[in-house]
């Protein structure tokens, strides 16, 4: 599930095209459900989303804020009830679960794969130093010394401490 798929559901949903440059009440709306939509079924930046309509991620945040003021089953029911029709629609088609819980979780998951091959990639290295150090090649220090300055950056430490 990307932006661009809920794009594509919202403009057939309401028969317009909703990066269009109007402030249109309509238009407005429309985007505001489009926005909702993103937030709640992709993982993407505010950058991104807004993007797909030639928007800035400021503009995702006020119109994030136009959905929950303005957007509900009390003032605007026919978009409420046109964004619940979507969201239906979306879900059943791609049988999506709810972005959940924690974003710290989400990208420490994420990153997880990256960690473990740096991590590979590092035991790699030690034991190829090793084995140069072995067969009598001028500079391990060297290389050791490089390497160990690299695991000494409190960066890198502080990742792989939270991942373990």
């Amino acid at each position: 599930m990307n932006s661009k798929i809920i794009k594509n559901a919202v403009e057939s949903t309401f028969n317009t095209f909703i990066d269009q440059k109007t402030r249109k009440r309509e238009i407005v709306y429309m985007r505001s459900i489009y926005f909702k939509l993103c937030k709640e079924l992709t993982h993407e930046s505010l950058n991104k989303i807004g993007k797909q309509v030639n928007l800035h991620h400021a503009t995702v945040l006020h119109g994030l804020k136009i959905f929950d003021n303005i957007i509900d089953n009390f003032w605007e029911k026919e978009m409420f009830n046109s964004y619940l029709h979507i969201r239906q629609k979306l879900e059943k088609r791609f049988a999506i679960h709810k972005r959940r819980g924690n974003p710290d979780t989400y990208y420490r998951e994420k990153y997880r794969i990256a960690l473990l091959q740096n991590k590979g990639l590092y035991n790699y290295t030690k034991e190829c130093i090793n084995k140069l150090e072995q067969m009598d090649y001028k500079y391990p220090n060297v290389l050791r010394k490089k390497l160990n300055n690299l695991i000494d950056n409190k960066n890198y430490k502080a990742n792989t401490a939270q991942v373990g």
